[in-house]
């Protein structure tokens, strides 16, 4: 153990309360919107990350964070877009201010939060564990969900939802696909790691179990974003990976020849996998709510229609185009991108913008300094294209997802958020280093 890291709390004892907090929020974030099914009078996760957050800081030991223009263009973000919100004054509504801390506020401070929660190897092992069984839950939730063996479904809500609206697309928790899939990626990633670097014989076997869970996840929630960014990270990481990227064409070629083989064992599979490579009407549905948004922006460049304010007004601003339907109106905007412009403004979206370029993008093009940070700076852009792709094509409201990822990003990013010694050949400190596993993961 280094100086340095000695200096941390929880290092060579039991880790602080505010550890065990922020990962017992992450995994609530699953069930948040539905806390009255499960008998819970609020949800759980956003009061468990905030304490997290501020026994943190009450930490005297606790890291600081450098001075960086993400911080600045962050919270230019955050004041621009409740500004924006509180313009839509006395129509806002709570749901608007909940989408404002959920997909601004919570993810941006998710950044250097994961920077500096997650500052040692333990720890972020203990987030990597947390994560496989998220995958497990979420993967063997979907089977049981798509088998129809509602007895297995636990919280019982979800069996509810299942029995009102039978269908063969899962939503566990979330009672909605898109995040079962998007989730069932991270899972894959972040249990692959585990099972890489963990000395547990025991955590390596669930680690193992989290990445087929993962696996399932992702084919059981029949999206078509989802499957594209499933691909485009496998493939991504497995490319620059040289041992992986060696045995790419052998595992394309058993990928292949498993899905093929399912497909004509499991004839119902097959059917419900052409169904939705061949449903439109959601196609549809993006197109209608993307042209709205483009008219709002035309129209409307500088300031939008407010925050959160498109489900209230895009009745007016759908046309019906020449040569496909209106399929439905009171829905966002399909794409992330347009929606910011849309209701804040091209300058809101700059803005937001600008957080992803001067924060995910800096800390994953920086120079990796140790083993451990190779790998994370990896499942940072899997997460990356596992977020953008599902973006591109829908509102992603999620929140256990846009906290995920910005997480990860954060940690990759520790480099250059927090103000570290000369680092020396184990990457934590300039200081001897301490034992390290086969990874160069310090323990």
């Amino acid at each position: 153990m280094t100086t340095a890291d000695a200096a941390l709390p929880g290092v060579g004892g039991r880790e602080p309360a505010y550890v065990w907090l922020f990962l017992a929020g992450l995994v609530f974030t699953m069930f948040n919107g539905h806390s009255a099914e499960m008998g819970l009078p609020i949800p759980p996760d956003r009061p468990l990350l905030a304490l997290a957050a501020l026994l943190w800081f009450l930490e005297p030991a606790r890291e600081r964070l450098r001075v960086r223009a993400f911080f600045a263009i962050a919270a230019a973000t955050i004041v621009w877009t409740t500004l924006s919100w509180m313009s839509t004054w006395p129509t806002a509504d709570n749901s608007a201010f909940f989408a404002l801390l959920d997909r601004i506020i919570v993810p941006l401070a998710m950044f250097p939060l994961g920077a500096v929660i997650f500052a040692t190897a333990h720890r972020r092992e203990l987030l990597l564990r947390t994560v496989a069984l998220m995958g497990i839950y979420v993967g063997f939730t979907g089977l049981a969900e798509y088998l129809d063996l509602s007895g297995l479904l636990y919280p019982r809500y979800i069996a509810t939802a299942l029995s009102l609206t039978p269908t063969a697309r899962v939503g566990g928790p979330w009672l909605s696909p898109e995040p079962v899939g998007m989730v069932s990626i991270l899972a894959i990633c972040m249990s692959g790691l585990l099972v890489h670097i963990t000395r547990s014989r025991l955590w390596r076997a669930i680690g193992v179990i989290g990445v087929i869970g993962g696996m399932i996840g992702t084919v059981v929630c029949f999206t078509r974003s989802t499957w594209l960014a499933a691909v485009v990270a496998g493939l991504a990481v497995s490319l620059l990976v040289p041992r992986l990227r060696r045995r790419l064409p052998v595992t394309l070629l058993v990928l292949v020849a498993v899905a093929a083989a399912l497909l004509f064992v499991l004839p119902e599979v097959r059917d419900e996998l052409v169904s939705r490579l061949l449903y439109g009407r959601s196609v549809f549905d993006r197109q209608n709510t993307n042209a709205a948004a483009l008219r709002i922006i035309e129209q409307l460049p500088l300031f939008g229609i407010g925050w959160g304010q498109f489900l209230q007004e895009n009745i007016f601003w759908v046309r019906q185009a020449d040569d496909y339907p209106v399929t439905s109106v009171v829905i966002e905007v399909h794409n992330v991108f347009l929606s910011r412009a849309a209701e804040t403004g091209v300058l809101g979206a700059l803005l937001w913008a600008l957080c992803f370029a001067t924060g995910p993008l800096l800390g994953l093009l920086a120079k990796p300094n140790a083993a451990w940070s190779r790998h994370w700076k990896l499942v940072g852009l899997a997460a990356f294209l596992a977020w953008v792709v599902p973006s591109m094509t829908s509102p992603n409201p999620y929140l256990t997802p846009n906290y995920l990822v910005w997480l990860i990003w954060g940690i990759a990013a520790r480099g250059i958020l927090i103000d570290l010694p000369q680092s020396s050949s184990d990457g934590s400190t300039g200081l001897p280093s301490r034992q390290t596993n086969r990874t160069g993961e310090p323990h």
